[in-house]
């Protein structure tokens, strides 16, 4: 090999050696400036989210609340918040509203089923109608999705305010799991009215009323008076007047209680 290969050879290594160290320059420097992203990013949400937690929780922001937000705040905001458009930030607002919202909801749908007198009262105004709607159901399954979407759209009014503040998957969720708690209070309410009432006594219709045995008017007249046959007839006979007439005492008391 000539020395001008061997030149060239050396130079071609060094090129590749600078065009690696390059490469891994610039990598670190992606990484850097991601890791930065994100720590910048989380501090853009954390600003965000305590912002967002002094308002009521019944309460929506507002796109003029975000933007005049986002005014006042500019200069603290990282370069990527900054350049995106209002429309975008504000969605992104209310998706972190929406999150953090959720536990809560999760929570009253737990107090549907407590037997608190109150507990409806609790609600948020937006539920109201859901709830309602739900309760007048005469169904003993979970309401299905079609139901759903049919009564939203025959609501409008409470379909946009429910929307503005959950996701379409969220909302039937929390729906469905609503009924299912309202299914299982009625459950609930059922068994007490059964274990409440007394065991009614079963009259079977289908059972013939069984008739004394009528003995002979002349039985005891064929006899002779003085027969042991006739005397022990006689003697038996005395004996049950006897339980009657006890018994007819007895009981003549609760007759006349029971008839004043």
């Amino acid at each position: 090999m000539s020395n001008a290969e061997e030149q060239t050879l050396a130079e071609e290594h060094e090129e590749g050696e600078e065009e690696e160290d390059e490469e891994e320059e610039e990598e670190e420097q992606r990484a850097s400036e991601n890791d930065n992203n994100n720590e910048l990013s989380q501090e853009w949400e954390t600003m965000a989210r305590a912002w967002l937690c002094s308002f009521p929780e019944a309460k929506a922001v507002s796109m003029a609340e975000v933007e005049a937000w986002l005014d006042s705040n500019l200069d603290s905001l990282p370069e990527g918040i900054q350049s995106m458009p209002r429309s975008e930030l504000c969605q992104r607002f209310i998706a972190i509203q929406n999150c953090m919202r959720l536990p809560n909801q999760e929570k009253e749908a737990n107090q549907v089923d407590l037997p608190i007198p109150h507990a409806r009262f609790q609600r948020t105004d937006q539920w109201r109608p859901v709830y309602s709607w739900l309760e007048s159901l005469d169904k003993d399954e979970v309401v299905k999705s079609k139901d759903i979407s049919d009564w939203l759209n025959e609501n409008p009014n409470v379909q946009e305010q429910l929307c503005s503040r959950h996701s379409r998957y969220h909302l039937m969720h929390y729906i469905k799991k609503c009924h299912m708690k309202i299914l299982k209070r009625r459950e609930k309410k059922k068994g007490l009215h059964q274990t409440d009432k007394p065991a009614a006594l079963k009259v079977h219709k289908d059972v013939a009323m069984k008739r004394p045995a009528l003995l002979p008017c002349n039985s005891l007249s064929n006899l002779p008076k003085d027969s042991e046959v006739y005397l022990a007839k006689r003697k038996e006979a005395y004996q049950k007047y006897e339980i009657l007439v006890e018994l007819e005492k007895l009981l003549s008391p609760s007759f006349q209680s029971y008839k004043m």
